[in-house]
């Protein structure tokens, strides 16, 4: 069967980029050698479209003064704010599992069996297949079994040496995504004491104000707005201007204008809800500071790096980004 996106040898690939649609390349072999170790899907046809006459057209050429090293030093930009920002998730995603293993052991208990009970855990969302129906609480109820059983360590070692795997084992077991369903379907005094110690704020203070700031809504959009970058930078995506459709932030008081200073006009045209910028100023919210810092520190090393070569593309890559300094504070100096 003929397909449409046939293969193409590697000098096939640069005779496109370079005489078909006009891109300069200054150094062919080592062009060759990039696409060889890297490929042309990741690079061109992942980064091509500020360089192009026409982003909706391929064969309309690239601009000008567009370069095949250009396009190549975008693409290792990118690369190092996917690796900046999954450090930086990675650190977030370990302070929240151990708010959720300390508020579990702290408000049900640290004895497997009754952590684990299904009592303890709303139902979630039903699923059919072919086999069965199920819900979310018996996938986490899976989970845990699982876990349970399991050969490998520390599981084997706290249930034959202790006869119990106490929340904070328990989590180490579990991906960001799964720990975000053990906080999601777990009761709300838990959920709650998850946010206080994550935001260091009295319980009962949290209590009494989360009706008017939407606390506990914030949090639920930004867990899942997160774990969408955290897939994101596990799969080798394009970070630098993503935004997500499913995952956009709603408009909350603990976020607007207090952390980002965006119009709610701006917010109706889906501006500043999704965005890396977003990301790395609402890390700013919780207690840990880590995160956001590492973060915000990495980003500004890497753009004045690739800015002192490329100093053309500083506008386009904070709007990109949403990190321009009238709605998210942000130093390149």
């Amino acid at each position: 069967m003929q397909t449409d996106k046939p293969f193409k040898s590697i000098d096939e690939q640069i005779r496109i980029l370079k005489v078909e649609r006009k891109l300069t390349i200054n150094n062919v072999e080592a062009a060759k050698d990039i696409l060889q170790r890297y490929g042309y899907y990741e690079i061109i046809n992942g980064y091509k479209t500020p360089f192009l006459n026409d982003p909706s057209d391929d064969n309309k050429g690239y601009k000008d003064n567009a370069t095949f090293e250009h396009i190549f030093d975008l693409y290792k930009l990118d690369r190092d704010i996917r690796k900046d920002l999954l450090q930086s998730l990675e650190y977030f995603e370990q302070t929240f599992k151990q708010a959720l293993a300390y508020s579990v052991a702290k408000i049900i208990s640290d004895n497997q069996t009754r952590y684990t009970a299904q009592s303890h855990y709303n139902t979630g969302r039903t699923h059919h297949n072919h086999r069965r129906i199920y819900n979310d609480r018996d996938r986490l109820l899976q989970k845990f079994n699982k876990l349970i059983h399991s050969d490998k360590q520390p599981f084997k070692h706290y249930r034959e040496d202790h006869h119990n795997i106490p929340p904070w084992i328990m989590v180490k077991g579990m991906t960001f995504g799964e720990s975000i369903y053990w906080y999601r379907l777990s009761k709300p005094e838990v959920r709650f004491n998850v946010i206080s110690k994550l935001l260091d704020i009295d319980p009962t203070l949290l209590r009494a104000s989360n009706s008017s700031l939407k606390i506990s809504q914030t949090i639920g959009d930004l867990l899942g707005l997160y774990l969408n970058y955290r897939n994101l930078t596990a799969h080798g995506g394009r970070i630098y201007n993503h935004r997500s459709e499913i995952y956009k932030i709603r408009w909350l008081p603990l976020i607007y204008p207090r952390f980002i200073n965006a119009t709610r006009q701006e917010f109706n045209k889906n501006q500043f809800r999704s965005s890396l910028g977003v990301v790395m100023r609402t890390l700013k919210i919780f207690d840990n500071p880590e995160p956001s810092n590492n973060l915000e520190i990495w980003l500004q090393i890497h753009l004045k790096s690739y800015l002192k070569k490329y100093k053309e593309d500083e506008k386009f890559l904070l709007e990109a980004m949403e990190l321009d300094g009238n709605h998210i504070k942000f130093n390149l100096d």
